[in-house]
């Protein structure tokens, strides 16, 4: 009985109710954000995770694309690919100033390294993520800018 109990703690604790909660830290926040790729169980609505802009972003994205494409994201930004196969998984120290937090995530994906840089601000009792920088030598990108080049497209 006791490991139905604990099985289903750590089920709630990897789903959206955990995720409602304001996250303490900007390593909680990711650990968090990132624990739906290794488990398989993703959120119905990540946007718990991002703060007001980026999520002013995802929400204009939706409005302006036209019915039937696929709008400003065509892959996973979070993973720098379509498809994952995560290993070697590290978030790094935060470097905080206020109430802004920079975190470089790196590892690999289906074997190639990868580095993100996520841009955090503490939002509403919790850090939240603001952007997103790929420094990925074959492929860099900022995710704020995606968005900003298709909403250059269809205004």
């Amino acid at each position: 009985m006791r490991l139905a109990a604990y099985a289903a703690g750590l089920v709630l604790a990897f789903t959206g109710l955990s995720a409602a909660q304001p996250f303490e830290t900007p390593e909680a926040l990711l650990e968090a954000f990132y624990e739906p790729y290794f488990t398989g169980e993703f959120y119905d609505d990540e946007s718990v995770f991002r703060s007001q802009d980026l999520q002013a972003l995802y929400d204009n994205d939706a409005e302006i694309t036209p019915e039937g494409e696929m709008g400003a994201i065509s892959f996973d930004p979070y993973v720098d690919g379509q498809d994952f196969e995560i290993t070697d998984f590290d978030i790094g120290a935060a470097d905080i100033a206020g109430d802004y937090a920079s975190v470089d995530v790196t590892f690999n994906n289906f074997g190639q390294p990868r580095s993100l840089v996520y841009e955090l601000v503490l939002e509403d009792g919790g850090w939240k993520i603001d952007d997103v920088v790929s420094t990925s030598p074959e492929n860099q990108y900022r995710l704020s800018e995606i968005f900003a080049e298709a909403a250059a497209i269809y205004q």
